[in-house]
């Protein structure tokens, strides 16, 4: 009796040790864009900038907020490439009070009643060499104007 116990709580710790363990990935970013991403994620939490993906709400402050909710086209030139055109991210936000908009990557400020914003900053980076499903979900930065 006593082993079949003791067979169940090892059972049960390996389980539980496999579902809270962090998992390694199975690939290996290149450096270039190691070094990018880790600009991106600065630029992420610089003072002043509030972060949010898809889904989630930036609170800048003096009731503004936004949560973006769909990328609409992520056309920026990656950076390893010559591109006739920069290109641009356009993104749907929600803005409390505000109802939904269309915004661009050019840090234009919108303006709402409740203040201004504009999006400063945009991770990951666009790359056209990014390991097959290595590719981080988008964060965005916002700043109050």
């Amino acid at each position: 009796m006593r082993a079949v116990l003791f067979a169940v709580f090892a059972v049960a710790a390996c389980a539980q040790t496999q579902a809270t363990a962090p998992t390694t990935p199975a690939y290996e970013l290149p450096q270039h864009i190691r070094e990018d991403l880790a600009q991106r994620e600065a630029a992420l939490r610089e003072p002043g900038v509030v972060a949010a993906g898809v889904g989630q709400t930036a609170d800048l402050g003096g009731g503004l907020r936004v949560r973006p909710l769909e990328i609409l086209e992520d056309s920026r030139c990656p950076q390893n490439a010559r591109c006739v055109w920069a290109g641009r991210l356009r993104l749907r936000v929600s803005v409390e009070g505000a109802g939904e908009r269309e915004i661009t990557d050019d840090a234009t400020a919108v303006q709402t009643t409740r203040g201004s914003f504009a999006l400063v900053a945009i991770s990951p980076g666009p790359w056209t060499d990014w390991p097959e499903g290595a590719k981080p979900p988008y964060r965005f930065g916002f700043r109050r104007g």
